[in-house]
């Protein structure tokens, strides 16, 4: 690639032949890494008008670099920046770009974890992208551009491209019996994106308590905590979902803002919340007048599934956020929030901010899939494929690690909730199972990573969705 639109001044302070100069300005855009090794330079004629000076002068430049080292002239091509450098560019030498920022960095703000020794990352459960319907997605894409391209090129709505959120009603009120307007669906880019708008328009700067699962999601907990000031209250679960006497005792403390629950499928431990807990709960809402956050990224891994909170809330309680990067590919970042129909336009407001308007195209492409009935099919395919592979690994666990692991064959989703069982069971020698995973390059989160508080657990959650049942048989005996 040409360096076409390199930003070159010559600096008035300097001495000496114009010539000269010019090749000073260019040897310090190369040295400050500004030019990348191998990448051509603009042509002589562009070289020249750009500094205002004449052709003859800016190839002189040139020449004196190429016999410097640092310029390559290929015949009928121009010149290039030799790769390797003749020395290391200023920015790999730690100037600035590679140093630390001239300011306090918050204890809160941490690096993303290396993921250089990783072979296989069983520490959440995602889509397998090579089950994605790559050929209608391939087809839908230049369809939407053919039909629809100068619509979908401008700005869009800031609610999400309507023909999807039509779709998307329709999805779930057939689904999962939810039926909600168009108009109250905004699409969005995860999960987390969705936690992040509600943490703004309902908590904001000003403090708000906020009850969440524990074990739970951290990712949902730094989300709450960098959007607001919200103030987090753990709620203990059990196999039967988030306990209701824990958040009653709450409340009766507590002025609660927001209750953010995963009730089709807990994060972590895969549990169900037990109907007569979803009845309390939605009770106590309308009770004590707090609004809850039902994260619902894995309903169609599951079979038989509840109906959501959702469905069961007339009252405008509940905001139902969903997931098709869960569904579609991990790349595919799409979901939906279904909010309040009063509070449409306000959250509209704040995913302007933002996101602007997300990504129109891929909305009209996937509302394509839906319509042609593909992802109906690919739905199926899915479902059976996390079946086989649960089962695949139910196997796997129990010949090579017996009386070690515990966990429930029931529970669903896309991961499976795996406690430690005979030595297995004191928290420090499960702990070290684990980080013994992490040498083989076999990701797994510790307990305690599950834990508001940092308390340790021996158990962990091992998503399977993303490998074959060939490779998860592979993977478990490597854990031993």
């Amino acid at each position: 690639m040409r360096a076409r639109e390199l930003n070159l001044t010559l600096d008035p302070a300097q001495n000496g032949p114009i010539y000269v100069r010019v090749a000073e300005a260019i040897l310090a855009a190369v040295r400050a890494g500004r030019i990348a090794p191998g990448q051509a330079l603009p042509g002589v004629r562009e070289l020249a008008e750009r500094l205002g000076v004449h052709r003859n002068t800016a190839l002189a430049a040139l020449r004196e670099l190429e016999s410097q080292g640092w310029l390559d002239a290929r015949p009928r091509s121009g010149f290039f920046v030799v790769d390797p450098l003749p020395e290391r560019p200023a920015s790999a030498a730690g100037t600035a770009s590679s140093a630390g920022p001239g300011f306090d960095v918050p204890y809160r703000l941490k690096p993303i974890t290396s993921t250089s020794n990783v072979l296989l990352d069983f520490s959440d459960g995602v889509a397998d992208a090579r089950l994605a319907p790559m050929e209608a997605l391939a087809k839908a894409y230049p369809r939407a551009l053919r039909l629809n391209g100068p619509e979908l090129l401008q700005a869009g709505e800031f609610l999400g491209h309507s023909r999807l959120r039509k779709v998307l009603a329709g999805h779930l009120a057939e689904q999962r019996a939810l039926v909600r307007d168009p108009g109250q669906f905004l699409l969005i880019r995860s999960t987390s994106m969705a936690v992040n708008l509600v943490a703004q328009a309902l908590i904001g700067p000003e403090s708000g308590d906020v009850a969440v699962e524990n074990p739970g999601n951290p990712l949902v907990w730094e989300t709450l905590r960098q959007a607001s000031a919200a103030r987090l209250h753990p709620l203990p679960v059990d196999a039967g979902g988030l306990r209701v006497e824990a958040l009653e005792a709450l409340l009766a403390t507590t002025r609660l803002s927001l209750l953010v629950v995963t009730p089709q499928c807990h994060f972590p431990t895969g549990a169900v919340l037990a109907q007569d807990r979803r009845e309390r709960i939605l009770a106590l809402a309308r009770e004590h007048r707090f609004a809850i956050l039902e994260l619902d990224p894995e309903y169609d891994y599951l079979e038989a599934a509840p109906r959501p909170l959702a469905a069961a809330d007339s009252t405008g309680q509940v905001l139902y956020c969903g997931s098709l990067s869960r569904l579609i590919a991990p790349g595919v970042r799409l979901g939906f929030i279904v909010v309040p129909q009063l509070l449409a336009d306000s959250f509209a407001k704040a995913r302007q901010r933002m996101d602007w308007q997300g990504d129109a195209i891929l909305e009209w492409a996937v509302s394509e899939l839906f319509l042609d009935g593909e992802l109906a099919r690919h739905l199926r395919r899915v479902r059976k494929a996390c079946a086989d592979r649960r089962a695949a690994l139910f196997d796997a666990l129990r010949y090579a690690m017996p009386g070690l692991l515990e966990f429930d064959p029931a529970q669903g989703g896309m991961a499976l909730w795996l406690r430690g069982a005979g030595k297995f069971a004191d928290p420090a020698r499960f702990d070290i199972w684990v980080r013994a995973c992490g040498m083989k390059g076999i990701k797994l989160r510790m307990g305690s990573y599950f834990d508001l508080a940092g308390k340790s657990h021996a158990a962990t959650r091992l998503g399977f969705m993303a490998y074959t049942p060939e490779e998860i048989q592979e993977a478990v005996p490597l854990m031993v």
